[in-house]
């Protein structure tokens, strides 16, 4: 399993040198408002998930960093540095043009130092990323409606990502009871096997929703005082439950480098106590790397518990 092992920039907002050694496990970074948490999780899952980074979000990093360095368990590492501008001189047509370019650099390295591919390290890993900020409300057309109207329906980002991991999960379920349709002694094996994992999130989502009448369907549906209703009619904070939950199963336990800014914003102060040790069980081999503006709260993980300002010398 690879794992992020240190996370260093250099010259961080011009306050210092960011060094920052990750446990194989849980790793909670707190930090005041603008301390950069955010930021450092953002360019690190950007680096992770792209060859190149976007050109605006190249220019973006280069204002806060002369260099940032993301070391990987196995010795590998994604080198990212600001180079100096340089000015550069071409001719168009006998007539002389001057003008200064700011470029960067990123390199991937093997543990001897020598250069190679992103691919062959994207290949090592996998990785996902959750953020509060990234679920606003959004509007979106419908299909078009009998009669040629086209009706405009408001809905929250939040529940179209948590309908794409339902489906996700669906489709997974029935792909693997379509490859395990016998009778067989290793196909009723299978089957159980699956089914004790599957069955997971229900039971991690219960012991965070307990206001409700009767389990958890299925389908995620849900009763309150004798009516059912799905899951868009949750709370904001139940919501972000649902969908960081349903992430991680859709793992399906495997080894997972899950980066994941501030989901805790809008749980009560109930959730965030045992939101590590929640998540944490239904992976154990999933690197969990968190932001949050109350890591005092986080109980079990205190000694996983790092600030910016600590980091930063």
């Amino acid at each position: 399993m690879v794992t992020i092992k240190k996370i260093e920039i250099k010259n961080f907002f011009g306050k210092g040198d960011f060094c920052w050694e990750l446990d194989s496990c849980v790793n909670i970074l707190g930090g005041k408002n603008g301390s950069g948490k955010s930021t450092i999780l953002k360019y690190c899952y950007a680096m992770m998930t792209n060859e190149k980074v976007c050109h605006d979000m190249d220019v973006q990093l280069s204002k806060i960093a002369d260099a940032f360095v993301i070391t990987f368990s196995n010795g590998w590492s994604i080198n990212w540095c600001k180079r100096q501008n340089k000015p550069i001189k071409i001719t168009i047509k006998n007539a002389k043009f001057s003008f200064t370019m700011n470029g960067r650099k990123t390199t991937i390295k093997d543990e001897k130092g020598e250069e190679r591919t992103f691919d062959e390290l994207y290949g090592q890993y996998k990785t996902d990323f959750i953020s509060t900020f990234e679920q606003y409300i959004s509007s979106f057309k419908s299909n078009e409606q009998p009669g040629g109207n086209t009706q405009q329906k408001d809905a929250m980002l939040l529940d179209l990502l948590i309908k794409e991991q339902i489906n996700v999960r669906n489709n997974d379920f029935r792909e693997f009871m379509e490859n395990h349709i016998g009778d067989s002694e290793t196909d009723n094996e299978a089957r159980n096997t699956y089914m004790t994992e599957y069955r997971k999130v229900y039971a991690t989502l219960e012991s965070f929703l307990t206001n409700y009448d009767d389990k958890v369907s299925g389908n995620f549906e849900f009763k309150r005082n004798g009516q059912s209703f799905s899951y868009e009619y949750l709370s904001m904070g139940e919501k972000q439950i649902l969908l960081l939950l349903l992430m991680i199963a859709n793992m399906k336990g495997e080894p997972c480098i899950f980066f994941m800014d501030e989901p805790d914003l809008s749980m009560h102060i109930d959730w965030k106590e045992q939101l590590v040790s929640r998540i944490h069980a239904l992976n154990p081999n999933m690197q969990i790397i968190l932001t949050t503006h109350a890591p005092s709260v986080i109980t079990g993980w205190f000694d996983h518990v790092h600030e910016v300002g600590e980091l930063t010398k």
